[in-house]
């Protein structure tokens, strides 16, 4: 057996010298001492007292910064315009103590009055426009901070105001100049899937460059916003994971900010027009929508990723979309029948609840005014296919449920490519379509069907450059079918 002996000493490393006294600790300068003394030679030549210390300057806890935002919080609670209102059914403590009247708080149902409490701003150290300079040059060098050319620029404006505004009305249209970097990047991602040709992989780059930007922003109704339209992005196996996690934010932050009781009274009069979030005035339109386009984004992303819904309504007090906004509100109509069929349907059997009406009322349903919207069409489609999926009985074989399931699947593709790229619920529209024509053409020759199959195929195919969901569902559907 071969034995290894060890002939030399291991080696060390180099110890840095770190003891210095505090005057060239101070200056940065080496301290040498004098033999036989307590003293170091540049402290005798300026005639100065050597003081001797090898314990490094405490350093402050960062959990200090908690203890120093107790008396913050206070001051700025007693000082905002919170100090003033009438907290009416609320279950905060310090609302009781500081509205103007401490007994209307314990009896304000009486009255038909409501006013809960809202949550403090937030609290961040930092410069005036958010961005520390360590923050600022760490953005700069991942390229966070990089806008595309002006045309590009106004050309992603009037995509978005044309084909994703009128469904996600989240901004202002006098913002548009003075529009923080956060979600101007998120209106790009928006707009750039509308674009001709393979763009995933720019969408995944604004992507990318949007979640930087999440880091140095601050103000809730930005992030609200942003979020919102970030989690149209779904790239990747977990793509609907991080789009589920994005709207969970925003609805979040719809609490947070007060948007769920927007409706409530300042327990004397109305609440005025606009509130004040970090120090920028919001139209109550704006936050009013902001809400409901929340509301719309939970439900269809419950239907589409298989999850639970995030609101109850039955905590929410707040008015209608306005007319102005035809769209959203008919949005909200469709949102609301979805909400009806996963209630009703897709529930765990002892949640789901009994709607005798809703088959009729998915039948019947049509836009307040003017024509139904293609995009509206196509999310018609898509919650009709979501009912009648769970009516497929293939033992009685209803010729009523067939007949319309292809129905909404000639619909479905009779809908313009473009209106495709808003949302992903329209590849999910078309999967659900070509499931549906394999089930039931499985053992069948029929030519209407495999005519129907082949456009539902070569409109996947005018998709996978869109998005990443078309091209895996594409490869899983083809494959099957044209396997051996």
């Amino acid at each position: 057996m071969v034995q290894f002996v060890i002939t030399t000493n291991q080696p060390t490393k180099r110890k840095k010298t770190s003891i210095a006294c505090s005057n060239c600790r101070k200056l940065h300068r080496k301290c040498i001492t004098i033999r036989n003394t307590t003293q170091c030679e540049p402290c005798a030549t300026r005639n100065q007292d050597c003081k001797w210390t090898t314990e490094r300057p405490k350093q402050p806890s960062r959990f200090e910064r908690f203890k120093e935002e107790e008396q913050i919080y206070s001051t700025v609670i007693s000082n905002s315009t919170n100090s003033k209102s009438q907290f009416v059914c609320s279950t905060h403590p310090i609302a009781s103590f500081l509205s103007t009247d401490k007994f209307l708080c314990f009896d304000g149902d009486k009255f038909g009055l409501f006013n809960p409490w809202k949550n403090s701003p937030t609290i961040e150290p930092g410069s005036e426009d958010g961005y520390s300079s360590e923050l600022r040059e760490f953005l700069k060098s991942q390229g966070a901070l990089v806008l595309p050319p002006v045309a590009e620029q106004r050309e992603l404006m009037r995509m978005f105001m044309e084909k994703v505004y009128p469904f996600y009305p989240v901004i202002e249209n006098d913002d548009i100049r003075y529009m923080p970097s956060l979600l101007l990047n998120a209106i790009f991602l928006a707009a750039t899937r509308c674009l001709p040709g393979d763009v995933r992989e720019r969408c995944q780059a604004l992507f990318e460059r949007c979640k930087l930007l999440e880091l140095a922003e601050n103000n809730k109704i930005v992030l609200l916003q942003s979020y919102l339209l970030m989690s149209i992005h779904e790239e990747g196996i977990n793509g609907s994971s991080l789009s589920r996690e994005y709207i969970v934010k925003a609805c979040n932050l719809c609490g947070d900010v007060g948007l769920t009781t927007l409706s409530g009274s300042n327990g004397t009069v109305q609440d005025t027009q606009h509130r004040v979030y970090d120090k920028a005035y919001y139209g109550q339109s704006l936050l009013n929508r902001l809400f409901w386009v929340s509301y719309c984004c939970d439900r269809l992303s419950a239907a589409i990723h298989s999850r639970e819904t995030f609101f109850d309504m039955k905590d929410v007090f707040i008015d209608d979309v306005s007319d102005e906004f035809q769209q959203l509100k008919n949005f909200v109509s469709l949102a609301k029948l979805i909400e009806r069929t996963l209630y009703s349907h897709y529930r765990p059997p002892a949640g789901r609840s009994i709607d005798a009406t809703l088959g009729e009322d998915l039948q019947n349903w049509a836009p307040e005014q003017g024509d139904v919207h293609p995009w509206l069409g196509l999310l018609h489609s898509y919650v009709c296919m979501l009912y009648l999926r769970c009516k497929i009985d293939p033992v009685a074989w209803d010729q009523k449920v067939y007949g319309s399931i292809h129905k909404h699947a000639k619909n479905t593709l009779a809908v313009d490519g473009v209106w495709f790229l808003v949302f992903v619920v329209g590849v999910h529209s078309l999967l659900h379509v070509l499931s549906s024509l394999t089930l039931f053409d499985r053992d069948s020759t029929h030519d209407e069907e495999k005519v129907l199959k082949t456009n539902v195929v070569d409109l996947l195919k005018r998709l996978e450059g869109k998005w990443w969901l078309a091209a895996a569902g594409l490869k899983m559907f083809v494959d099957s079918t044209e396997g051996p």
